[in-house]
């Protein structure tokens, strides 16, 4: 496993985790892109877009009282990392609060995220990142 890219991974995920935007910009591509699935159901953010990520963190913030990633799992997947864990979150309006199952995926070059997008089905995830369920466990 390629531990610089892991360590990419984890930094960000971190900075993400603060609202850390000057980390997030440090460790992202400016030609980058964010796909959530829990901004606007799915929302694609481009970090060369004007407030990036000032806005996709107004959205989130708008919608969630807390939302925390919590990361268990690094899989290589080459020039990706897919991670495994949870999003902790509590809805703004109602005031509920849950734990969602998440699989973000990473594709870096040259020590950089050019492309984060977030999964909650794992064998979607592991086939964006061009593996299996047996790839997966191969690598553990």
């Amino acid at each position: 496993m390629s531990q610089e890219n892991v360590e990419v991974v984890q930094h960000w995920v971190e900075a993400y985790n603060r609202r850390d935007f000057e980390g997030i910009l440090e460790l992202t591509d400016p030609t980058g892109e964010m796909r959530s699935r829990f901004v606007a159901l799915e929302s694609v953010h481009r970090v060369s877009d004007e407030g990036f990520p000032y806005t996709y963190f107004k959205m989130l913030d708008e919608a969630y009282d807390h939302f925390e990633i919590v990361l268990s799992e690094y899989i290589d997947a080459g020039a990706a990392v897919l991670a495994a864990g949870h999003a902790e979150w509590r809805g703004k309006a109602s005031g509920v609060q849950g734990e969602t199952p998440i699989l973000p995926a990473f594709w870096l070059r040259a020590r950089k995220i050019f492309r984060a997008e977030t999964f909650t089905d794992r064998m979607e995830a592991l086939e964006a990142v061009g593996l299996s369920e047996q790839d997966a466990h191969a690598d553990s």
